[in-house]
């Protein structure tokens, strides 16, 4: 188990005794973590020697940093059902800037350092604006027209827009198949204006989140969803006879992945970058891969993601 992550599960451990009937899955999913930490090993980073003042300093002296994360995309955010846990790249790099900032990783209790905030694509911007999160590591992608409304350190990570239907369809085998379509895209990511740009002529039906597209999709209700291509494996990982994503050749946009601020926190960004960075210069952006993608059997990218650094606007 990684060593910033003993005094959660300390406590996780402990309520788990209560649980009754739920302790002996829960407890199965916790030790097959465990296996799978021990062997990809601890993360090494340590906490900032220096600390910027305003944005970074503000939540280091509140005591805890709020991280808005999805609660329903495998590999990426999820919450596990049995363990309570959130897991996925997007927590991990989370766990990451809370031990940059605090030095460790508490995540129960009245002395817990990071709280995960569920967070959809529809929310996310407004979650940033009111404070309810101090940040955003939701599989948000740094658009150009993004950077004019909000910060965004990174990228942390890196993919691609491609398309999943069933198992079984062998009428969709690319892009352009989508032609007169129906298409699930969640409400308000921009994947929707990718998907126009490229096909106009696709049907494209929103729903509240990327859970109920992989239902509709699994239900017949719709033909087809698209999305981060990082996002559809993630489906196919936990019911691979139902879906299938198309080859990767399809993949028409680049999705640069960052870590959302308020806008003008150049300070802050600039700090986080600088742990995105230490993190893939010393391995654990690695070890975060193989918990995460890695441990599904994807391999690593050719080449890691480097931080952008921008100007400030």
């Amino acid at each position: 188990m990684r060593a910033f992550r003993k005094a959660a599960a300390a406590t996780a451990a402990a309520a788990l005794l209560a649980l009754g009937a739920c302790s002996g899955e829960a407890s199965q999913e916790q030790e097959k973590q465990d296996e799978l930490e021990e062997s990809v090993g601890s993360y090494v980073l340590e906490q900032a020697e220096e600390i910027p003042a305003g944005f970074i300093q503000d939540i280091q002296d509140k005591g805890f940093l709020t991280v808005g994360v999805k609660f329903d995309q495998p590999l990426i955010g999820q919450k596990n059902t049995a363990t309570g846990k959130i897991e996925g790249i997007d927590a991990e790099i989370a766990r990451l800037l809370t031990q940059y900032i605090f030095g460790e990783v508490v995540e129960e209790g009245d002395d817990a350092t990071l709280k995960f905030v569920e967070t959809t694509s529809q929310n996310r911007e407004t979650y940033v604006n009111d404070g309810t999160v101090d940040v955003v590591i939701a599989s948000y992608s740094m658009y150009p027209e993004r950077l004019d409304s909000f910060d965004f350190a990174g990228p942390y990570f890196e993919t691609g827009q491609n398309v999943m239907v069933a198992a079984d369809n062998t009428d969709i085998n690319s892009v352009a198949d989508l032609a007169g379509k129906r298409v699930c895209i969640a409400e308000g990511s921009g994947s929707i204006g990718n998907l126009e740009a490229e096909n106009p002529e696709a049907d494209i039906t929103p729903l509240a989140d990327y859970a109920a597209c992989a239902q509709a999709l699994e239900n017949g209700q719709t033909d087809a969803v698209s999305t981060d291509e990082t996002i559809l494996y993630g489906f196919t990982v936990d019911k691979p006879d139902a879906f299938r994503v198309l080859d990767s050749a399809n993949i028409f946009t680049e999705e640069p992945y960052g870590i959302a601020m308020p806008f003008g926190e150049t300070d802050a960004r600039l700090f986080i970058d600088g742990m995105i960075s230490e993190i893939i210069d010393n391995g654990d952006w690695q070890k975060a891969f193989d918990l995460t993608f890695g441990a599904a059997g994807m391999q690593t990218p050719a080449a890691l993601p480097v931080p952008l650094n921008y100007e400030a606007k």
